[in-house]
């Protein structure tokens, strides 16, 4: 098949063809209005290019071993750091003060709640074609928690689930998307359900 480049595309490639190219020439120099200099001009430019080609490939496998060395002590420096950390966090009497200052993670004083509570702060944006894209303050239920996601066109009925997720954002199509939409989120863990958050209009 024809392409729009006679050239080979791929570095290793352009060496045959090159070498055919010179071969064909000087067996028809006078046929193809070429002199013996022009092919000499060439054979030179295709052994510097790879020289060149053979140092850059050089310079690539280098690049790799020096990145593969790198992630390697990097993980060797991490595993150390948390070998010791936790030598640290099950110390008794270590103060959280001192916790802070070498940057480990120090537990919150006040637990996250054992019910689901509702969501807090929950507020849209609509797209084209009526998808939705609304977000809320998880109130701190745990990161397991399923939010779900609840659609109504009447304030007091017809609340419907229209999605799960446990992250603290969703996208939706409404089901009226020139009308009326109302949107609530609930938090649901361990079998119980919290109150619904704030009711947003779309």
């Amino acid at each position: 098949m024809a392409t729009s480049d006679y050239i080979p595309s791929k570095d290793g490639d352009i060496g045959p063809w090159t070498d055919n190219f010179i071969t064909v020439a000087n067996a028809n120099l006078a046929t193809i209005g070429l002199i013996a200099s022009d092919i000499t001009t060439m054979t030179t430019k295709k052994t510097d290019y790879f020289v060149k080609l053979n140092t850059a490939r050089a310079k690539q496998a280098e690049s790799k071993a020096a990145t593969d060395a790198k992630n390697a002590s990097r993980t060797t420096l991490i595993t150390n750091i948390r070998v010791l950390a936790k030598q640290i966090q099950a110390k008794p009497g270590v103060p959280n003060s001192i916790k802070e200052q070498l940057g480990l993670t120090v537990p919150s004083p006040t637990p996250s709640p054992t019910n689901p509570v509702p969501p807090l702060d929950l507020t849209s944006s609509i797209g084209t074609g009526g998808l939705a894209s609304i977000k809320w303050n998880r109130n701190g239920n745990h990161y397991g928690t399923t939010f779900l996601i609840e659609l109504s066109n009447n304030f007091q009925t017809g609340w419907a689930i229209v999605g799960t997720t446990t992250k603290a954002t969703y996208e939706l199509r409404l089901i009226n998307p020139t009308g009326t939409n109302l949107i609530r989120v609930k938090a649901q863990r361990n079998g119980a359900t919290s109150e619904p958050s704030n009711i947003i209009i779309m």
